[in-house]
């Protein structure tokens, strides 16, 4: 590197100078990790005939990506540490630009697979390093709205992503690939010269057992609730998978709790107003995945809509969910994070039930318009949360916080999935065997399956109300030591 870069890099700049154009350059650093996270889930079966293979080895596109993004996120609080974050930022985004250009150029299934593992890497840690240099870099007053605008980015990206690559795919799936890289360039070469730089400690030593603890366990969990459905309780994967992963989760707690530097400071957790958000987070997070996963398939199956209509169908509630989040971070100090929260997951409890009501008839206005007032709901309750726990840690802190928060977010949400597509299929075969074999009774099988999957939703969403009153409780009682 040469040294009129490394200058560049190293040179802090003030937070009122570049506050927007920083910002900007993390939503958009962000929006790129996210695209790649979710977009090929709608288009994943088109490969099989790009690459005359089987769905086994496709899925292992999606899946080997996954298991590289739960892997690596808990390394980010070290990262960011050990070299800046603004250095791990940028080194992030360059990876996930040049193993883009990589995929593109895939030869075979087994070059595309191995070029996605590596770009899971990067993608799994920018969210977290994005998220901790928000803290470690924007005024206090002005971290709810620099939240919102972080979030959307990410949600953004989980909108329009399976639209547009189900549209690429059947242009020229290349450009899956590709229609990241100008983005993520015109990032770098920004990001360079004006994100600010935060101080490194050269001291910070990687602990290695935590790594590898952390990585057998997400590893081994990710791949049990994954597949589930296809190994059956029963089966011998199942078991060495559970016990693996669950030995290894409680090892590591151990660890990290006696080791004096650990990979991610777990005694975070005494705090209970980022104890009470995480929780909360984890929960709003799987309601918010399962729409996006069992929606698409009830479109596709049902109405046999396209992947890019599917996403047209979603548009609206992505312009809703902007507004949402902007609101919430606009008037997050006005109204506090129990309200915003507490309105949020209301709405998403009675959407999220609306769907385990879905018919055969139910037409594409109704399923537009719930899709809207959900994610309205979502926009006014994830950013508050994400910030109220984010704001309770020191501000040093922020790098293990943010790791904390999106590592379990990433293992909790596919662990998640993997049960609601379990359901899914085992109320499928209870559905099917009460019905007749003829094709409506097959389709209305299927519909009943989904809400049954939501259902269980929007029983797990109920919880979220309980806990955001803790949130208010909290705030009070710091107002009243103020």
């Amino acid at each position: 590197m040469s040294a009129g870069l490394t200058e560049k890099l190293n040179k802090p700049l003030s937070v009122k100078q570049s506050f927007w154009p920083a910002l900007a350059t993390l939503f958009f650093g962000s929006f790129v990790g996210m695209y790649h996270v979710v977009s090929l889930n709608v288009s994943l079966p088109g490969f099989i005939d790009i690459f005359q293979t089987d769905l086994g080895k496709v899925q292992w596109i999606v899946t080997g990506f996954s298991l590289a993004c739960g892997v690596i996120a808990p390394v980010s609080g070290y990262a960011g540490d050990r070299f800046g974050g603004k250095h791990v930022f940028l080194f992030c985004l360059s990876g996930i630009t040049i193993t883009s250009v990589l995929c593109a150029l895939s030869w075979n299934i087994y070059a595309l697979i191995a070029f996605r593992i590596l770009q899971g890497i990067f993608c799994g840690l920018i969210q977290p390093v994005s998220l901790a240099m928000i803290y470690r870099t924007v005024p206090t007053e002005k971290q709810p709205i620099a939240v919102s605008i972080w979030s959307f980015s990410t949600i953004l990206g989980t909108a329009l992503a399976p639209s547009v690559s189900g549209w690429l795919q059947d242009y020229d799936w290349h450009l899956i690939f590709l229609v990241t890289v100008p983005i993520g360039i015109v990032a770098i070469m920004i990001g360079i010269r004006i994100l600010p730089s935060n101080p490194v400690n050269k001291e910070t030593r990687l602990d290695r057992v935590g790594l590898a603890l952390a990585a057998l366990g997400s590893l081994s969990l990710l791949l049990l609730f994954g597949n589930i459905y296809t190994w059956g309780w029963q089966s011998a994967a199942f078991w060495i998978c559970l016990v693996v992963g669950a030995g290894s989760a409680v090892w590591f707690v151990i660890h990290q709790l006696r080791t004096p530097a650990p990979l991610l400071q777990l005694r975070l957790f005494r705090n209970k107003t980022f104890t009470v958000s995480l929780i909360i987070s984890l929960i709003l997070s799987v309601a918010l995945y399962s729409g996006i996963y069992f929606v698409p398939l009830y479109l596709a199956e049902i109405h046999a809509l396209s992947s890019f209509h599917i996403g047209l169908l979603f548009l609206p509630g992505a312009a809703c969910l902007t507004c949402a989040t902007f609101f919430s971070g606009r008037y997050y100090h006005k109204f506090g994070p129990a309200l915003l929260v507490i309105v949020g997951s209301a709405i998403l409890i009675m959407t999220t039930y609306m769907f385990s009501r879905l018919q055969l008839s139910t037409s594409l206005l109704t399923i537009m318009l719930i899709i809207a007032i959900r994610n309205t709901g979502t926009g006014l309750a994830l950013t508050p949360v994400t910030n109220a726990g984010m704001m309770a840690v020191p501000k040093e802190l922020s790098g293990h916080a943010s790791a904390l928060i999106n590592w379990l977010r990433q293992v909790f949400s596919a662990m998640a999935l993997g049960l609601f597509t379990s359901l899914f299929y085992a109320r499928l075969a209870v559905h099917q065997a009460r019905s007749s074999d003829s094709e409506p009774s097959g389709l209305q099988a299927y519909t009943m399956s989904i809400n049954d999957a939501f259902l269980l939703s929007a029983v797990i969403l109920v919880a979220a109300l309980p806990l955001a009153l803790l949130l208010r409780k909290r705030r009070l009682a710091r107002s009243k030591q103020n």
